[in-house]
Protein backbone atom coordinates (compact mmCIF):
# COMPACT_ATOMS: atom_id res chain seq x y z
CA UNK A 1 0.00 0.00 0.00
CA UNK A 2 1.00 3.67 -1.24
CA UNK A 3 1.60 6.10 2.18
CA UNK A 4 -0.86 9.31 1.86
CA UNK A 5 2.44 11.21 1.29
CA UNK A 6 3.68 9.05 -1.64
CA UNK A 7 0.30 9.25 -2.99
CA UNK A 8 0.52 12.93 -2.72
CA UNK A 9 4.01 13.18 -4.74
CA UNK A 10 2.54 11.35 -7.11
CA UNK A 11 0.11 13.50 -7.80
CA UNK A 12 1.98 15.97 -7.74
CA UNK A 13 4.29 15.43 -10.51
CA UNK A 14 1.77 14.25 -12.25
CA UNK A 15 0.51 17.26 -12.57
CA UNK A 16 3.65 19.14 -13.01
CA UNK A 17 3.96 16.71 -16.42
CA UNK A 18 0.71 17.70 -17.16
CA UNK A 19 1.55 21.45 -16.73
CA UNK A 20 5.22 20.80 -18.84
CA UNK A 21 3.29 19.05 -21.52
CA UNK A 22 0.54 21.50 -21.82
CA UNK A 23 3.61 23.93 -22.21
CA UNK A 24 5.64 22.25 -24.94
CA UNK A 25 2.58 22.06 -26.78
CA UNK A 26 1.82 25.38 -26.87
CA UNK A 27 5.50 26.50 -27.74
CA UNK A 28 5.34 23.75 -30.34
CA UNK A 29 2.24 25.73 -31.86
CA UNK A 30 2.95 29.01 -31.44
CA UNK A 31 6.68 27.96 -33.22
CA UNK A 32 4.69 26.25 -35.81
CA UNK A 33 2.19 29.64 -36.27
CA UNK A 34 5.44 31.64 -36.61
CA UNK A 35 6.92 29.36 -38.90
CA UNK A 36 3.92 29.44 -40.97
CA UNK A 37 3.66 33.15 -40.71
CA UNK A 38 7.38 33.73 -41.55
CA UNK A 39 6.63 31.64 -45.08
CA UNK A 40 4.04 33.50 -46.21
CA UNK A 41 6.07 36.40 -46.37
CA UNK A 42 9.12 34.87 -47.73
CA UNK A 43 11.15 35.21 -44.60
CA UNK A 44 12.07 31.32 -43.70
CA UNK A 45 15.73 32.00 -43.51
CA UNK A 46 17.89 32.19 -40.10
CA UNK A 47 16.68 35.66 -38.03
CA UNK A 48 18.24 35.88 -35.22
CA UNK A 49 18.72 39.41 -33.28
CA UNK A 50 15.57 40.94 -34.64
CA UNK A 51 13.41 37.99 -34.47
CA UNK A 52 10.91 39.36 -31.93
CA UNK A 53 10.40 42.72 -33.26
CA UNK A 54 10.11 41.36 -36.81
CA UNK A 55 7.55 39.29 -35.62
CA UNK A 56 5.24 41.30 -33.74
CA UNK A 57 5.18 43.72 -37.02
CA UNK A 58 4.49 40.24 -39.66
CA UNK A 59 1.57 39.55 -37.25
CA UNK A 60 0.09 43.34 -37.10
CA UNK A 61 0.42 43.39 -40.47
CA UNK A 62 -1.30 39.75 -40.99
CA UNK A 63 -3.98 41.15 -39.16
CA UNK A 64 -4.89 43.92 -41.02
CA UNK A 65 -3.17 46.48 -38.57
CA UNK A 66 -1.28 49.70 -39.20
CA UNK A 67 2.17 50.00 -38.15
CA UNK A 68 3.69 52.21 -36.55
CA UNK A 69 5.91 55.13 -38.33
CA UNK A 70 8.78 54.08 -36.45
CA UNK A 71 8.42 50.43 -37.56
CA UNK A 72 7.99 51.29 -41.35
CA UNK A 73 11.31 53.43 -41.00
CA UNK A 74 12.90 50.49 -39.42
CA UNK A 75 11.68 48.25 -42.65
CA UNK A 76 12.99 51.09 -45.23
CA UNK A 77 16.20 51.23 -43.45
CA UNK A 78 17.63 48.60 -40.91
CA UNK A 79 15.19 46.04 -41.20
CA UNK A 80 15.48 46.13 -45.11
CA UNK A 81 15.90 42.98 -45.92
CA UNK A 82 12.96 41.77 -44.11
CA UNK A 83 10.78 43.85 -46.01
CA UNK A 84 9.80 41.33 -48.91
CA UNK A 85 7.32 41.67 -51.52
CA UNK A 86 5.26 40.37 -50.16
CA UNK A 87 5.13 42.09 -47.20
CA UNK A 88 5.36 44.92 -49.05
CA UNK A 89 2.36 44.00 -50.92
CA UNK A 90 0.40 43.47 -47.39
CA UNK A 91 1.55 46.90 -46.05
CA UNK A 92 0.66 48.70 -48.56
CA UNK A 93 -3.19 47.16 -48.89
CA UNK A 94 -3.47 47.86 -45.46
CA UNK A 95 -2.50 51.48 -45.89
CA UNK A 96 -4.94 51.98 -48.35
CA UNK A 97 -7.78 50.40 -46.73
CA UNK A 98 -6.72 52.42 -43.54
CA UNK A 99 -7.45 55.51 -46.39
CA UNK A 100 -10.31 54.39 -47.72
CA UNK A 101 -11.81 54.21 -44.58
CA UNK A 102 -10.94 58.09 -43.75
CA UNK A 103 -11.87 59.31 -47.29
CA UNK A 104 -15.70 57.72 -46.42
CA UNK A 105 -15.82 59.26 -43.24
CA UNK A 106 -14.35 62.95 -44.01
CA UNK A 107 -14.95 63.20 -47.73
CA UNK A 108 -11.49 64.98 -48.16
CA UNK A 109 -9.94 64.19 -51.44
CA UNK A 110 -5.85 63.90 -50.08
CA UNK A 111 -7.45 60.31 -48.24
CA UNK A 112 -8.17 59.08 -52.11
CA UNK A 113 -4.62 59.94 -52.90
CA UNK A 114 -2.91 58.93 -50.56
CA UNK A 115 -5.18 55.71 -50.59
CA UNK A 116 -4.48 55.45 -54.42
CA UNK A 117 -0.77 55.67 -54.07
CA UNK A 118 -0.76 52.54 -51.47
CA UNK A 119 -3.13 50.84 -53.61
CA UNK A 120 -0.55 51.31 -57.00
CA UNK A 121 1.58 49.18 -54.46
CA UNK A 122 0.25 46.75 -54.04
CA UNK A 123 -1.25 45.74 -57.60
CA UNK A 124 -4.34 47.55 -57.22
CA UNK A 125 -4.33 50.11 -59.98
CA UNK A 126 -7.81 49.33 -61.07
CA UNK A 127 -9.44 50.11 -57.68
CA UNK A 128 -7.71 53.22 -57.23
CA UNK A 129 -8.85 54.03 -60.70
CA UNK A 130 -12.58 53.66 -60.07
CA UNK A 131 -12.10 55.41 -56.77
CA UNK A 132 -10.25 58.62 -58.18
CA UNK A 133 -13.00 58.39 -61.36
CA UNK A 134 -15.80 59.15 -58.65
CA UNK A 135 -14.11 62.67 -57.44
CA UNK A 136 -15.77 65.46 -59.06
CA UNK A 137 -13.05 68.11 -59.67
CA UNK A 138 -15.26 71.18 -61.18
CA UNK A 139 -15.43 72.42 -58.00
CA UNK A 140 -11.98 71.87 -56.69
CA UNK A 141 -10.33 75.55 -56.09
CA UNK A 142 -7.28 74.09 -54.51
CA UNK A 143 -5.16 73.75 -57.44
CA UNK A 144 -2.25 71.65 -55.47
CA UNK A 145 -5.29 69.03 -54.34
CA UNK A 146 -6.52 69.13 -58.20
CA UNK A 147 -3.02 68.49 -59.62
CA UNK A 148 -2.48 65.70 -56.91
CA UNK A 149 -5.38 63.89 -58.11
CA UNK A 150 -4.59 64.48 -62.15
CA UNK A 151 -0.94 63.25 -61.23
CA UNK A 152 -1.95 60.51 -59.47
CA UNK A 153 -4.96 58.99 -61.60
CA UNK A 154 -1.95 59.55 -64.67
CA UNK A 155 -0.04 56.89 -62.67
CA UNK A 156 -2.71 54.94 -62.47
CA UNK A 157 -3.90 55.03 -65.92
CA UNK A 158 0.69 54.33 -66.76
CA UNK A 159 0.58 51.23 -64.34
CA UNK A 160 -2.82 50.34 -66.57
CA UNK A 161 -1.11 50.60 -69.71
CA UNK A 162 -3.79 53.33 -70.90
CA UNK A 163 -0.75 55.60 -71.72
CA UNK A 164 -2.87 58.02 -73.66
CA UNK A 165 -5.24 58.94 -70.84
CA UNK A 166 -1.91 59.37 -68.67
CA UNK A 167 -0.62 61.82 -70.94
CA UNK A 168 -3.60 63.70 -70.64
CA UNK A 169 -3.88 63.86 -67.26
CA UNK A 170 0.04 64.91 -66.75
CA UNK A 171 -0.46 67.24 -68.98
CA UNK A 172 -3.20 68.88 -67.16
CA UNK A 173 -1.93 68.47 -63.64
CA UNK A 174 1.26 70.49 -64.87
CA UNK A 175 -0.89 73.36 -66.73
CA UNK A 176 -1.65 74.01 -63.34
CA UNK A 177 1.18 73.43 -61.60
CA UNK A 178 4.19 74.25 -63.40
CA UNK A 179 6.73 74.18 -60.81
CA UNK A 180 5.63 71.26 -59.52
CA UNK A 181 7.96 68.39 -60.48
CA UNK A 182 5.62 65.42 -60.09
CA UNK A 183 3.76 65.70 -63.38
CA UNK A 184 6.97 65.93 -64.94
CA UNK A 185 8.11 62.78 -64.00
CA UNK A 186 5.33 60.74 -64.97
CA UNK A 187 5.19 62.36 -68.07
CA UNK A 188 8.49 61.67 -68.40
CA UNK A 189 8.42 58.13 -67.45
CA UNK A 190 5.05 57.72 -69.94
CA UNK A 191 7.35 59.02 -72.99
CA UNK A 192 10.00 56.72 -71.81
CA UNK A 193 7.90 53.45 -71.62
CA UNK A 194 6.21 54.56 -74.70
CA UNK A 195 9.63 55.24 -77.02
CA UNK A 196 9.88 58.69 -77.19
CA UNK A 197 13.05 59.10 -75.23
CA UNK A 198 13.64 62.86 -76.23
CA UNK A 199 10.76 64.02 -75.22
CA UNK A 200 11.01 61.69 -72.08
CA UNK A 201 14.57 62.89 -71.23
CA UNK A 202 13.28 66.58 -71.52
CA UNK A 203 10.13 66.33 -68.88
CA UNK A 204 12.98 64.25 -66.56
CA UNK A 205 14.98 67.72 -67.20
CA UNK A 206 12.19 70.03 -66.41
CA UNK A 207 11.61 67.54 -63.09
CA UNK A 208 15.36 67.85 -62.10
CA UNK A 209 15.03 72.03 -62.70
CA UNK A 210 11.57 71.89 -60.59
CA UNK A 211 13.05 70.25 -57.32
CA UNK A 212 13.07 66.25 -58.68
CA UNK A 213 16.97 64.44 -58.01
CA UNK A 214 18.90 63.12 -60.61
CA UNK A 215 19.54 60.15 -58.48
CA UNK A 216 15.88 60.02 -57.92
CA UNK A 217 15.46 60.08 -62.31
CA UNK A 218 17.77 57.58 -62.78
CA UNK A 219 16.25 54.73 -59.85
CA UNK A 220 13.10 55.26 -62.17
CA UNK A 221 14.94 55.19 -65.31
CA UNK A 222 16.66 52.22 -64.18
CA UNK A 223 13.03 50.47 -63.00
CA UNK A 224 11.34 51.22 -66.41
CA UNK A 225 14.87 49.53 -67.88
CA UNK A 226 13.81 46.62 -65.91
CA UNK A 227 10.04 46.20 -66.21
CA UNK A 228 10.54 47.00 -70.26
CA UNK A 229 9.69 43.89 -72.76
CA UNK A 230 13.29 42.33 -74.47
CA UNK A 231 11.91 44.11 -78.17
CA UNK A 232 12.02 47.63 -75.78
CA UNK A 233 14.54 47.16 -74.10
CA UNK A 234 17.42 47.07 -76.43
CA UNK A 235 16.23 50.25 -77.91
CA UNK A 236 16.17 51.93 -74.10
CA UNK A 237 19.57 50.18 -73.56
CA UNK A 238 21.18 52.05 -76.64
CA UNK A 239 19.89 55.08 -75.66
CA UNK A 240 20.79 55.68 -72.03
CA UNK A 241 24.41 54.15 -73.08
CA UNK A 242 24.82 57.11 -75.83
CA UNK A 243 23.65 59.69 -72.91
CA UNK A 244 26.32 58.51 -70.53
CA UNK A 245 27.75 54.44 -70.84
CA UNK A 246 29.29 55.02 -66.97
CA UNK A 247 26.33 56.70 -65.42
CA UNK A 248 24.07 53.69 -66.84
CA UNK A 249 26.45 51.18 -66.87
CA UNK A 250 23.80 48.76 -65.31
CA UNK A 251 22.10 49.02 -68.65
CA UNK A 252 25.51 46.91 -70.27
CA UNK A 253 24.17 43.71 -69.13
CA UNK A 254 22.91 41.02 -71.41
CA UNK A 255 18.73 41.44 -71.59
CA UNK A 256 17.18 39.18 -69.52
CA UNK A 257 20.17 38.19 -67.25
CA UNK A 258 19.64 40.25 -64.14
CA UNK A 259 18.28 38.83 -61.50
CA UNK A 260 14.27 38.86 -60.74
CA UNK A 261 13.66 40.83 -57.80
Amino acid sequence: MFSPESLARAKALDKQFKLEAKVRNKDSKLRTKQSTLRDKYDLSFFIEKDYPRLMKILQCVDNGKRLAESEVAWLHLDGDEYFTEKLKIRYHNNEAEFYVSEFKKRNDPWLAVNASSHYRKCGKSQVADVMLSDISLSNLKNTKLKSAIYTTQGGVKRDLKKFDDALILGEKAHNITKKDFRPCTLLGAVHMETGDYELGQKWYALAIKNGFSERAMDSELRSIFMRAKKSDKEALRVHLLKIDPKRYSWAKHKIGSGKKR
